[in-house]
């Protein structure tokens, strides 16, 4: 062989060699993760039952995002693998974080506004509970007209006479 072809060997050896060889883990490991999962998910029923105002939700996704940490770090071989593929799931979920926060702001924020726009269920239930109190007493939405029981027309599907 002449000088080049052996550079160019040497220096290619990772093309030679293949890809880096498989990592085995223990049973125990994956037993381990099984166990930690099963506290998290326990920790996570005890939290749903615990009342911490404003940052429920980011306890709530605190916990989540912990076990999701463990099953991509360990069974989708993150922790061993190329830290370019945590990279991009990292920049993934951050951006899906932000997606998911202006709204959350938007919708906690509304209050400082106007005090009857903070939340709309309880609107539509006092409105609900006006019509049963005044029944009628409402108007109709614009362009809307009461019906006219006498003038309605029903079709029946055929065979149904």
């Amino acid at each position: 062989m002449s000088e080049v072809s052996l550079h160019h060997v040497a220096s290619n050896k990772h093309l030679i060699q293949g890809p880096k060889p498989h990592h085995i883990l223990p049973v125990s490991v994956y037993w381990g993760i099984f166990g930690l999962l099963l506290l998290l998910t326990v920790i996570t029923v005890a939290v749903a039952s615990y009342d911490f105002g404003s940052l429920s939700t980011v306890v709530a996704l605190f916990v989540a995002a912990m076990k999701a940490s463990l099953v991509c770090a360990v069974f989708m071989h993150l922790w061993f693998d190329s830290k370019f593929y945590t990279l991009i799931l990292a920049s993934s979920l951050l951006f899906l974080s932000l997606f998911l926060l202006f709204p959350l702001l938007d919708d906690s924020s509304r209050a400082l506004i106007e005090p009857v726009r903070e939340n709309f269920l309880p609107r539509d239930q006092l409105v609900y509970e006006y019509e049963l109190q005044n029944p009628g007493a409402l108007p109709l939405r614009p362009g809307l007209k009461p019906a006219e029981k006498d003038k309605l027309i029903f079709i029946l599907p055929h065979g149904h006479d």
